[in-house]
């Protein structure tokens, strides 16, 4: 969750994150490359002289935006990062930047703390930190079973042999089934989060189901409506054609194919002949 400040000045700003995070002004001074004696004397408002690379030196040193510093914001978080200090390779930025990969989904999970944890699951994998531990495990294994196998062979020992093979475990399986298991809880904790406008769809598509029916019996005996398959298609694609983004050239396709479904489901079944018709 984002902090804000009160509103304040860019010396106001700089004193109340000092403060804040215990910083001496001359462990400061020496962060940011400049003397002493010249950041004293800017907070103290005897100069006014504090260099641009200085402010964002500053912003880096305490990771909060420069328009914080400057008073345009009251909120310190910073939005504006390079590539290399979000650990992201250029492809990957590129990915977000072209929108080869929903950023939003991107973001929904980065803000969620279980799927930090995942993260590391997952670089333990791709590093063998688990699986080297199974591997050695499996060997041992291995060799216990040999070792009863090449004793003197009798039901009993060739039987154990064969239970202790049995606790082999595939060295990725732990791994994999953790991650699987810790992403899908990630997945519905986002989920929840979000909420669902699945309830508000259905009652729309009721709606607008009756506002068809309504307006294909309009005018006819209520007792018996006479309603086409074409009617009825029509009505249907007739609520999307001319939107942004629609294909008219499919919906026309899906038109005929959903006139030829109702048809055939509308047709009663072949009757069965029977004896006296043959």
């Amino acid at each position: 969750m984002e902090t804000a400040f009160l509103p304040g000045t860019i010396r106001e700003r700089i004193q109340d994150l000092m403060k804040k995070y215990k910083v001496t002004q001359t462990t400061l001074a020496a962060k940011i490359g400049c003397t002493d004696s010249m950041l004293s004397r800017f907070l103290s408002g005897k100069t006014d002289k504090l260099s641009d690379e200085n402010i964002i030196r500053i912003a880096r040193a305490f990771n909060v935006s420069t328009d914080f510093l400057l008073g345009v914001t009251d909120v310190p978080d910073r939005k504006n990062y390079e590539i290399s200090e979000l650990g992201l390779s250029a492809q990957a930025a590129r990915n977000l930047y072209t929108e080869k990969v929903n950023a939003e989904v991107v973001n929904r999970l980065l803000e969620s703390p279980r799927f930090a944890e995942l993260t590391y699951m997952i670089k333990q994998y791709f590093d063998d930190t688990l699986a080297v531990g199974f591997a050695a495990q499996n060997t041992m294994i291995s060799s216990v079973s040999s070792f009863l196998r090449g004793a003197v062979a009798t039901d009993a020992t060739v039987q154990a042999a064969r239970d202790i093979n049995r606790l082999k475990v595939p060295v990725y399986q732990a791994d994999l089934s953790s991650i699987q298991n810790q992403f899908m809880v990630t997945i519905k904790e986002v989920k929840k989060e979000i909420g669902s406008d699945l309830a508000a769809a259905q009652n729309k598509t009721k709606e607008i189901t009756k506002e068809i029916f309504a307006e294909l019996t309009k005018g006819q005996d209520m007792r018996h409506p006479s309603i086409t398959p074409e009617q009825v298609a029509d009505a249907i694609t007739g609520t999307v054609s001319g939107m942004d983004g629609v294909n008219e050239d499919s919906l026309k396709q899906f038109k005929y194919a959903l006139v030829d479904l109702m048809q055939s489901t509308m047709q009663p079944p072949p009757r069965e002949k029977d004896h006296a018709d043959q």
